[in-house]
This record gives structure tokens, C-alpha cells and sequence, in this order.
């Protein structure tokens, strides 16, 4: 099989903050992708979220954090209100924020359209936050269901692997 086929291109994402951040293949940065809802239940992994950030951001690791409706529509539409209700449930959070964005159906981001071609069905995002653990070269690694908490031995070891692959 092509090496390249594994590897995503480009893929940008718009942050509550209008910038816009690039996901991009040989970048040489290990990126968790997860589909956020600051009102899910699972909002509670915001927290460790950004300690498994901190943890690791020097050495090339970061969240994305990309906010959703596709599942029970349990986020605000517009991305002052995102920012507002994040704010005032989670002040430290520093990793990045998306804007609003569809991680399945007709109006699905390019980049999950593309990691659901990497997985199989169970893979694929069911709920809000679930996690993708994309490689240093563009490769999705790993994929962590809804109820994963972003700081269980499985997440640690597998960003770490990451981390420490050339």
C-alpha cells in the first residue's frame, strides 16, 4: 500500500478566534483531535484535556479542540457564545478552540470525512469527544471513544509513542 495513503493532506479549521489553525502532514507535531460540546456531559474531560496539553505541549503535542453540534447539538452556534461558555466553566483552557464544525453528515469537515477512511465503522465519532491521535507525518495513530478520559494510560502511552517516533 502507498505510504501516502495513511497520510492526510492539509486541513485547516477555524478558531473561535477567526485564525485559523493548520493541520498539517509532516509538520513533526503529534495533534488529539476532539470533537467538543461545552454542554455534554463528557465536558467534563475539558480539564484534562488541557492538563494532557501542558504535559506535553513542549514537546510538540497539542488538543485541537473542535466544537460540534453533530451529536445532540450541545454546543452554541455562534463562536463568541462557544468562547463564553468555556470561559466560565474552564478559564485555563489554552489549547485550540474550532468554530463551529460538522465531524459527520452532508456538511462533514474534509478532515473527518478523511480520518473516517482510516478507521473502521466503531472508529468514527459516535457522541461528542472522541478522540483522533494524528502522527507527526499527517498518520492517524489511534482512536479513542467518547468516554475515554484524555488522561487514561492508553492516551499517555500512545502520545508519548508518538512523541517519540521520528
Amino acid at each position: 500500500m502507498d505510504m501516502d495513503t495513511n497520510r492526510h493532506k492539509d486541513f485547516s479549521f477555524t478558531l473561535l478566534d477567526g485564525s485559523i489553525f493548520h493541520l498539517c502532514s509532516g509538520i513533526q507535531q503529534v495533534v488529539l483531535v476532539v470533537n467538543t460540546a461545552s454542554r455534554c456531559g463528557f465536558a467534563r474531560q475539558f480539564d484534562a484535556l488541557q492538563r494532557l496539553h501542558d504535559r506535553y505541549h513542549v514537546d510538540g503535542f497539542t488538543v485541537l479542540g473542535v466544537s460540534s453540534q453533530s451529536f445532540g447539538k450541545q454546543e452554541f452556534e455562534k463562536p463568541c457564545d462557544i468562547a463564553s461558555a468555556i470561559q466560565n466553566k474552564w478559564s485555563t483552557l489554552t489549547f485550540p478552540i474550532t468554530q463551529l464544525t460538522a465531524v459527520c453528515g452532508k456538511s462533514i469537515h474534509p478532515f473527518y470525512a478523511w480520518a473516517a477512511t482510516q478507521v473502521s465503522w466503531y472508529g468514527r465519532p459516535k457522541w461528542n469527544f472522541h478522540k483522533y491521535l494524528i502522527g507527526k507525518q499527517g498518520q492517524c495513530i489511534a482512536w479513542f471513544a467518547f468516554a475515554t478520559d484524555p488522561l487514561a494510560p492508553k492516551i499517555i502511552e500512545a502520545v508519548e509513542a508518538a512523541l517519540g517516533a521520528q
